[in-house]
């Protein structure tokens, strides 16, 4: 197949996969809220952090309140990564490649901009906003089931594989990375219990840790689960491990495969229960820079 339509079809599933990390952070924020309506200490600035587009945000807004960030992380022109930006290039991507996929992916698509794009987030009524939100996840699954169920096996499909785990990995990686190292000192909520039971909504990992493990989630077994489970499809060793199945069906591989090779033997070693703050954060930024290095070679090689 021709490298420029491999390169849409990656991007096209990273765009997208994207959007429903976002959108989950977003959602699971949003119950928190409500189950804590009068707890100041809960804010929205960690989802920024997630991302790590701190230095934009302010130099929009001053506060970091649901407004400044839903309007942020929704519609911002400027921010590559809002929900806007991502299905517009989503948009651009599926252009070119549309009569390569299911004609019931490019309708789900359809549907998931429009959803987003017809109404500003502002103009959600407060009662709907979390049902809209929602709504973008279920979509995001839509297109995806729409490609897993009905488009052939082959490097279509395994290019599309391949850019939603890697977005996943590295999506994954900075949300752990973000509850779990930079929470904040000033909870005055149960934290130490809801935190790990955000992180799980996040990743819609309740029903299968509490099938795994017995008694309250506690920082541990959670980070354990979430990082080296080897039947979760959102963990990050799952993920890791679907990254290299693609790649072992594409040509020119060898070099890539080492290097996935050598991340899946980093993570199977690590012991990452036993790890403070400190050395887990350093393992998720090393994690992150190396999937940065994979997208590099997949890009070099493929695009």
């Amino acid at each position: 197949m021709l490298s420029r339509s491999a390169k849409h079809l990656y991007w096209l599933a990273r765009y997208v996969e994207r959007v429903e990390n976002i959108a989950r952070m977003i959602d699971v924020n949003l119950e928190l809220i409500l189950d804590f309506p009068d707890d100041h200490s809960l804010n929205w600035k960690p989802l920024i952090d997630t991302l790590d587009i701190n230095e934009l945000f302010e130099s929009k807004y001053k506060n970091y309140n649901e407004n400044n960030v839903l309007n942020f992380l929704f519609e911002d022109k400027k921010n590559l990564s809002s929900l806007n930006n991502c299905l517009e290039m989503s948009k651009y991507n599926i252009e070119t490649i549309k009569d390569d996929l299911p004609k019931t992916a490019n309708v789900s698509l359809n549907h998931l901009y429009d959803h987003v794009l017809s109404q500003k987030i502002s103009k959600v009524h407060q009662r709907r906003k979390l049902q809209h939100i929602t709504n973008i996840v279920s979509m995001t699954q839509n297109f995806f089931g729409a490609i897993n169920d009905n488009l052939s096996r082959g490097y279509e499909f395994e290019f599309i594989r391949l850019g939603r785990f890697i977005e996943r990995t590295d999506m994954i990686s900075r949300i752990i990375d973000c509850l779990c190292i930079s929470k904040s000192s000033k909870q005055t909520h149960d934290f130490s219990t809801m935190e790990w039971i955000s992180m799980l909504s996040t990743l819609s990992a309740q029903d299968a840790f509490r099938k795994e493990s017995k008694g309250e989630a506690n920082r541990g077994e959670v980070i354990t689960f979430l990082l080296k489970n080897d039947s979760f499809p959102r963990s990050v060793f799952r993920s890791l491990i679907t990254i290299e199945a693609c790649l072992k069906n594409l040509p020119k591989n060898t070099k890539l495969l080492q290097m996935i090779n050598r991340i899946i033997n980093i993570s199977e070693k690590s012991k990452l229960h036993n790890f403070d703050d400190k050395r887990l954060h350093l393992f998720l930024d090393n994690l992150q820079k190396n999937v940065s290095k994979i997208d590099s070679k997949i890009h070099n090689t493929y695009f």
